[in-house]
């Protein structure tokens, strides 16, 4: 059954991989998806290392596979720091990465391959503590994505899951070897396993789902289309009717509230394709459909400033459907030119005018 499960990782990851090269087009967030991919080939090749090992018993593909998930865990974090940054190009911070896979080795140049073990578990949780602080900070890292921030936070802690579990699980089965235990019967083993096709299922799920955990690729690859087709002359009498349709969706307060609103779940309400919704978008609102939402939202945000005082400014953020406060502030000070707080201020000072 280990085997097969193997296997089985082995090939979600390729197709998982392969996905994420073909996301690479997109021609942004380009370092961040090729480290993903990297991160998903690397699994799975060895998960196809350790089902050689359980199968011919050949020690040194452990070390193999332990020097595989060297790589593996930094290229994990290198992809959510790329997007917090929105980093196009390799620099020499991302260098310091590789110290792991030269430390591990290195120690296999030294002769003791036990130390690999330790090498490794360093390593994932020096990775989980790395992007736990990343989580703390969500707000500002991920400002970038706007009302895409949701799902790779989501996708952010699946992953400090996931290597928080790792590291325990790969601590019982090296007490459980240095016991005398064999790895073809370790339980803790086989539960790592399953952890892995977990993560490689969650991903591969998530990435075929609306809203996408890749979905600021999809929405960046929208707003490059909304711009040429903001060219075209006239709507037509379908474009402009769907357009009002939408319009008047995202003018209904329990939709607005809704962080994880996205064109795709728009367009499934009115029953038409994606692809028909956004082009009616573009060419009767002339603008994408993510500058659409950001409007209504605010819009909706100043109304309820104006006719509910008592609300705080957080209560507000979230009835607009704005998850990060980072957010929220951008969007509103970009339509407006001032803070939230200060437009509050202007209204008090009006009211007390009049």
């Amino acid at each position: 059954m280990t085997v097969v499960l193997l296997i089985g990782t082995a090939t979600l990851g390729l197709v998982m991989a392969a996905y994420l090269f073909g996301l690479i087009r997109q021609r942004r967030f380009v370092l961040a998806s090729s480290f993903l991919a990297m991160a998903f080939a690397l699994i799975s090749v060895s998960a196809a290392v350790l089902a050689l090992h359980l199968v011919y018993d050949v020690s040194d593909l452990t070390q193999v596979r332990a020097l595989l998930a060297l790589l593996a865990v930094p290229c994990l974090y290198l992809y959510f720091s790329a997007i917090a940054a929105d980093s196009k190009k390799l620099s020499r911070r991302h260098i310091i990465h590789l110290v792991p896979f030269l430390a591990g080795a290195l120690v296999l140049t030294r002769n003791t391959p036990w130390v690999l073990d330790f090498v490794l578990l360093v390593t994932y949780l020096a990775y989980a503590l790395a992007l736990l602080a990343m989580l703390r900070q969500r707000e500002e890292r991920f400002a970038i994505l706007a009302e895409n921030a949701a799902q790779t936070v989501l996708w952010l802690r699946i992953v400090i899951l996931f290597l928080t579990a790792t590291f325990i699980l790969d601590l019982t089965i090296f007490v459980d070897l240095a016991d005398g235990g064999l790895l073809k019967q370790s339980a803790p083993l086989l539960v790592s396993i399953l952890s892995i096709v977990a993560l490689v299922s969650f991903t591969l799920i998530g990435a075929l789902g609306r809203p996408s955990l890749f979905e600021h690729v999809y929405n960046y690859t929208s707003d490059m289309n909304a711009h040429r087709q903001r060219q075209v002359a006239n709507p037509t009498p379908d474009q402009q009717a769907l357009a009002d349709q939408a319009t008047s969706l995202l003018q209904q307060p329990k939709i607005l509230s809704d962080e994880n609103l996205t064109i795709t779940r728009v367009a499934r309400r009115l029953a038409v394709p994606t692809r028909k919704l956004s082009q009616a978008i573009n060419i009767v609102a002339k603008c994408s459909f993510s500058d659409l939402l950001n409007d209504h939202r605010i819009d909706y945000s100043k109304t309820l400033m104006q006719q509910q005082p008592e609300k705080s400014l957080l209560e507000i953020m979230l009835d607009a459907g704005y998850a990060t406060k980072s957010n929220f502030y951008n969007q509103f000070s970009k339509r407006t030119g001032i803070t939230p707080a200060a437009y509050r201020e202007q209204l008090k000072d009006t009211d007390q005018t009049n």
